[in-house]
């Protein structure tokens, strides 16, 4: 039966393969679709930036103290935005991530693919709310601890100030009572 299954899923496919239109090169280039103009708004972080906040634990007695640079720039023609961090987490040592920052325009928002040194990967969403200049974030993360979701904010002090904060609890805890980490900080351009 599955061997029948996959003959179907071949034949299918060789036909849509014939039935597909025949193209030039300048008729692909004319079906790309511009640069969303959303990505604009990540401007603000294009640059390179320096950190500093504290990291409070529920499983530590002792508030972390952690300093940084971040890096931001545009790839992929302006389509994506890049960000690279390389920080410290006091005791703990340094850490080291990079997102990948892009427009979804069918979902009206920004994703966010995170990766770290530690192990952890992570996709979230952001949006910025223009009377306030504060970005909201939120997000899956699998780490070698276990899943969780987090939320922060990122607010637009000026062009050269940001102010940070993030929260996480573990995944399976939907009401937000049992909050793992909460972290906050200011960043100013370099």
């Amino acid at each position: 039966m599955r061997a029948f299954g996959l003959i179907v899923l071949g034949v299918g496919l060789m036909a849509s393969w014939g039935c597909m239109p025949k193209l030039d090169v300048e008729s692909l280039k004319a079906m790309q679709p511009a640069r969303p103009p959303e990505m604009d708004r990540l401007g603000g972080f294009i640059g390179k930036w320096e950190g500093s906040g504290e990291i409070r634990m529920a499983v530590l007695t002792e508030v972390l103290p952690t300093t940084g640079v971040s890096t931001n720039a545009w790839d992929c023609d302006g389509r994506c935005m890049l960000e690279h961090d390389e920080y410290e987490m006091g005791d703990l040592g340094s850490v080291s991530d990079v997102s990948v920052w892009t427009w979804d325009p069918k979902g009206k928002v920004f994703r966010i693919h995170r990766f770290d040194s530690i192990g952890g990967v992570a996709v979230g969403t952001a949006d910025y709310h223009e009377k306030s200049q504060t970005w909201r974030l939120k997000s899956k993360t699998q780490t070698p601890w276990g899943a969780m979701v987090s939320r922060g904010t990122v607010k637009m002090v000026d062009e050269d100030t940001l102010e940070w904060t993030w929260d996480e609890w573990p995944a399976w805890d939907w009401l937000g009572l049992f909050k793992i980490a909460e972290m906050k900080g200011t960043n100013r351009r370099r």
